[in-house]
């Protein structure tokens, strides 16, 4: 029987790291708001792997133009680690916490494939790109969050970029017809 010299017990050890073994998963992340770049260079700075969606955009003032780097999903970046890391990541400031399972209470892993088609979508684009957290389609219902008329729920009869025609049922005379801006619903 021989015994491993000392540079062989090294290398089996070292091939046995269980870091190694670890799987990593995209996971996003919510940071304050306008610190998303910030929060990409304290990531970068632990060697952490992670990817936010930005476009450079020509921008033009009444004395010049400039090429700027504009965050297509504000206050969101996307992390490539392992569940243990998430801890250490929101050990920073900026970054408010992580997007969690519907109805639970560990980190929601996403699909590389999505995360690649969104880096594909932002890297071949011509235009701008911007992102719409939410889809709306005719005849679901949405209840309103913000603003004067916060708290009714409606239908939707049609939709546009910007803006939702909603149906407010009052009552047997009917349902009351009226615009309002996506960003001030929610769907039901």
């Amino acid at each position: 029987m021989t015994t491993p010299t000392g540079s062989q017990l090294c290398s089996s050890v070292a091939g046995t790291d269980d870091r190694e073994a670890r799987p990593k998963f995209w996971m996003a992340f919510y940071t304050r708001p306008r610190s998303e770049k910030k929060v990409r260079s304290f990531l970068d700075g632990l060697g952490i792997e992670n990817y936010l969606p930005v476009q450079h955009q020509l921008r033009q003032w009444s004395d010049r133009k400039k090429l700027v780097e504009v965050v297509v999903i504000p206050m969101v970046i996307f992390v490539f680690a392992e569940k243990e890391d998430v801890l250490k990541i929101l050990t920073n400031s900026l970054i408010l916490r992580v997007l969690n399972q519907i109805g639970g209470d560990k980190p929601a892993f996403i699909p590389a494939d999505q995360i690649e088609r969104l880096k594909f979508i932002l890297g071949q684009s011509d235009y701008p790109v911007t992102f719409d957290p939410t889809i709306f389609k005719v005849n679901d219902k949405v209840r309103v969050i913000r603003g004067p008329l916060m708290g009714l729920t409606g239908e939707i009869l049609a939709c546009d970029d910007q803006m939702l025609e909603l149906a407010v049922p009052v009552g047997i005379r009917g349902a009351a017809r009226l615009t309002i801006d996506k960003i001030d619903v929610e769907t039901i």
